[in-house]
């Protein structure tokens, strides 16, 4: 008996009438060399028909026409009776996502959804398969966090429909990322990606029980982290020093090379030693697709000088953060480190140091002067951090 699931019916709206439309699964008579007929799906509808070639070949005298499997050996059957059933879930799947996203299913926007590529009923294979299909066209940097959201989505629920996704799924996901220990800034970081690749889903013609403009992600932009001058010292002289392995070196290299210039970890990566060792170059900012030049001062260049691997040999940002956090502790800096820390300490210090908050807003690209003043506003409290020192002047 041939499952129900494939029989159903689909409104047409200019109509306003049902149309059965008949889907079933069919042997070919033709038997090739190796004593096996193609598979195919036969979909009928107000008198028209299409056939539509699975890729499954059987043995005819294992078929069974009426209920739709293979009956026999397992060896002989239990693989294509597998792939017969992905077939018939796949079915099922386009069935329910255009019902209860209450949309007509046609044949035609059947036959479209089934040989289309592009999952539209399940939100993690739709995420997964969009991930995929931009790796070619965004950062490496950008990939690897949001793979990092889509490994955090399938740990949460390996399959959500959209006609799941409303109010309460964002809620229940931000408070499963909070129960992972992700800081508010990293829990919005995440909920954007998501509600990116959603949207992207609805541009495909998903429809959702949610409006997107209602689901707020929160700011991204947490405090600013930075070291201060004799922090960086510090770090300075440890790379000069002899208990420095060659794995730190390389990392607190590049780490160092961002407090000196304040660029970015993924500015940093795509600039060629001939071209830092003539101490200027000129590249383009990869999140802002900005030119601008660059002078090295002594310190940066001495930095380079002292590694002939840095700027050769290149570590993720993810390896570079944990080996710089693990020389942070073993020189008793333990302050939060990350690579971005260094771009920040950059423009913090080089306030401190009396430098013009014009003239860092373009070393540092910003398109806005009052993302620049956030590093005015982090030296006033690093100098007001030092006022108590007068306490130590005399005893009272």
């Amino acid at each position: 008996m041939r499952l129900k699931i494939l029989e159903f019916d689909t409104r047409i709206d200019t109509k306003k009438f049902f149309v059965p439309m008949t889907i079933k699964i069919k042997r070919r008579n033709y038997v090739n060399k190796d004593g096996e007929s193609l598979l195919y799906l036969h979909v009928s509808s107000a008198g028209e028909r299409q056939r539509i070639p699975l890729d499954i070949y059987v043995d005819p005298k294992y078929w069974i026409k009426e209920r739709e499997i293979l009956k026999g050996p397992e060896e002989h059957t239990e693989l294509q009776n597998l792939l017969v059933a992905n077939v018939k879930s796949k079915i099922t799947k386009i069935k329910t996502f255009y019902k209860l996203s209450y949309q007509d299913l046609t044949m035609h926007a059947f036959i479209e959804e089934f040989t289309n590529n592009l999952p539209r009923a399940n939100f993690v294979s739709f995420f997964e398969h969009m991930l995929e299909d931009r790796r070619n066209t965004i950062e490496d940097s950008t990939h690897r966090k949001e793979l990092a959201v889509l490994n955090k989505l399938k740990n949460f629920q390996s399959e959500v429909l959209f006609y799941q996704i409303d109010q309460m799924w964002f809620t229940k996901f931000r408070n499963y990322l909070g129960r992972l220990g992700n800081k508010r800034t990293t829990r919005n970081a995440n909920m954007k990606v998501i509600k990116l690749y959603i949207g992207f889903a609805v541009s495909a013609g998903v429809k959702l029980k949610v409006n997107l403009k209602d689901i707020k992600t929160g700011s991204t932009a947490g405090d600013k982290k930075y070291l201060n001058i004799n922090e960086i010292e510090k770090l300075y002289k440890f790379y000069f020093s002899d208990f420095i392995n060659a794995n730190e070196k390389l990392a607190l290299g590049y780490f160092l090379m961002g407090c000196f210039t304040g660029l970015r970890f993924s500015d940093l990566m795509q600039q060629k030693r001939e071209s830092l060792l003539t101490g200027a170059f000129t590249f383009t900012h990869i999140k802002t697709k900005k030119a601008q030049s660059v002078k090295l001062n002594k310190k940066a260049m001495r930095i380079i000088d002292h590694n002939k691997q840095l700027f050769i040999d290149r570590y993720t940002p993810e390896h570079t953060r944990r080996l710089v956090k693990a020389i942070c502790k073993k020189i008793s800096i333990f302050k939060p480190v990350d690579f971005h820390t260094s771009r920040h300490s950059f423009g913090t210090n080089y306030i401190l140091l009396g430098g013009n908050v014009m003239k860092l807003k373009g070393l540092l690209n910003h398109g806005d002067i009052k993302e620049t003043m956030g590093y005015v506003h982090l030296a006033e409290l690093e100098r007001n951090s030092e006022a108590d020192l007068m306490d130590q002047m005399f005893d009272d």
